[in-house]
């Protein structure tokens, strides 16, 4: 069986084992395999995938938001849905922005 081990996994995705556990009971990573000692055996572009999420929440998103974008992007019909719903993203990140500037807030 090949794939990566949680803390590998964890380790080059630049988060820790509880965040990756806890992607998985949300369904934003699927279940792993896992080996016949138990041990969970992620695929290599896991990395990726925990690297989307957290980006997509460094931009403002919310997990059930990038559990959509997710959804959306693994399905090749849903591209221009992908690109609608980050539009919209960035729209409301614009507006937050300048309601923010506009009060003087810092």
């Amino acid at each position: 069986m090949t794939g990566l081990r949680a803390g590998e996994v964890a380790d080059a995705a630049g988060v820790n084992r509880q965040t990756l556990r806890y992607y998985e009971r949300v369904g934003l990573l699927a279940e792993p395999d896992r080996t016949l000692g138990g041990h969970r055996v992620y695929p290599a572009e896991t990395v990726t995938v925990i690297r989307v999420i957290k980006a997509a929440q460094r931009l403002g998103f919310t997990l059930d938001e990038v559990a959509e974008l997710l959804d959306l992007g693994a399905h090749r019909h849903g591209k221009s849905g992908l690109q609608a719903r980050a539009t919209t993203k960035l729209t409301e990140v614009e507006a937050k922005s300048r309601t923010w500037r506009s009060s003087g807030t810092r």
